[in-house]
């Protein structure tokens, strides 16, 4: 599973719309039997704890603590009911299990993202050869999301990022994928999951 090189394919600062493009992404793919995504998100205050957690399933854990420290780890029910005490708790990063459902949560989160700082990654089937690229892709075959950044778990900005995940130098096929639902590469790949 996994991908190698992630091109940027749109920037937008409508969360929902990237999604909607996602999805017709998804379309090229020659199957989603086996569409897995993960997801993680930074969540700062209060509100954002219960707007994201009330668009998530139940697979998600959070951890709390400071970088380099032994974190925290709770599942949604386990929070602390009282404010102050999951104020303290805050900044919580939120994970998804790997048994999620591909399409049970992802348009949820888009439609409340806001500006938490989040990613979802759909590692999907295989992509289709290519006119050029009589090979199908299904090693590095991928989608990401990144919500308020340019790439997952970069710098916070205000736009969110959708990239087309494929094999380290493949360019050609990133190229094509984005064609075929009216985008182009934006810029040069970043390497991710």
């Amino acid at each position: 599973m996994g991908c190698s090189y992630a091109y940027p394919v749109m920037q937008t600062a409508d969360a929902v719309r990237a999604f909607r493009m996602a999805e017709r992404l998804f379309e090229l793919a020659e199957t989603l039997e086996h569409a897995e995504p993960t997801a993680w998100a930074t969540l700062s205050t209060l509100l954002d704890v219960e707007r994201i957690l009330a668009a998530l399933p139940a697979g998600a854990w959070l951890d709390s603590g400071e970088a380099g420290s032994d974190p925290l780890h709770f599942r949604p029910g386990e929070l602390p009911a009282d404010p102050a005490a999951l104020g303290a708790l805050l900044p919580l990063s939120l994970h998804l299990d790997e048994d999620i459902a591909f399409g049970s949560f992802e348009a949820d989160l888009a439609a409340v993202v806001g500006d938490v700082p989040a990613g979802i990654h759909w590692h999907l089937g295989a992509w289709p050869a290519t006119p050029e690229q009589n090979w199908s892709s299904p090693k590095y075959s991928g989608v990401q999301l990144a919500f308020n950044s340019r790439e997952m778990w970069g710098d916070r900005v205000d736009e969110h990022t959708l990239s087309v995940c494929v094999r380290q130098g493949d360019l050609q096929r990133a190229e094509w994928l984005a064609a075929q639902v009216g985008l182009q590469v934006l810029g040069p790949p970043v390497q991710s999951m």
